[in-house]
């Protein structure tokens, strides 16, 4: 895709967001770069892992350039989990809870719940949960 599209679409799905939640549209779009796997692999793994995407403030989002943001649904509501943790960054809603598993559980839960409710609007069949996750060092919930 080129960045004019990726742009354009990035702006739709903040609105999207912003339909299904309290978030207001950014004023910035944070960038969105497609990478290699083992890339991403490299950035946030101790080595190989499963991943389609992830988040980083102040960097932006990174996705795996195999997904078809333009064309599959279920591949834009990915970038749409990722854009509400940058929405969820800007507006500081979750930096009160004192735990930080806390913090990433709840970012997380909110996330998956936009992200569903985005594939519902969709009339895609296919959920994300918690449960899904890989373990982390926060622990199983």
């Amino acid at each position: 895709m080129e960045t004019d599209e990726i742009i354009t679409l990035v702006s739709e799905l903040f609105a999207v967001i912003s339909s299904l939640s309290t978030y207001p549209e950014p004023y910035h779009l944070p960038p969105v770069q497609l990478k290699p796997i083992a890339e991403l692999q490299a950035m946030v793994c101790k080595g190989a892992c499963q991943l389609r995407g992830f988040y980083l403030p102040r960097k932006g989002v990174f996705l795996n350039e195999t997904l078809d943001i333009k064309n599959d649904v279920i591949a834009r509501s990915v970038l749409l989990h990722e854009l509400v943790h940058h929405a969820q960054e800007v507006s500081g809603r979750f930096n009160s809870l004192p735990n930080q598993c806390d913090r990433w559980w709840s970012r997380e839960k909110e996330a998956y719940e936009i992200q569903n409710a985005y594939l519902r609007a969709n009339g895609n069949p296919v959920r994300f949960a918690l449960d899904s996750l890989p373990s982390t060092s926060c622990g199983d919930r």
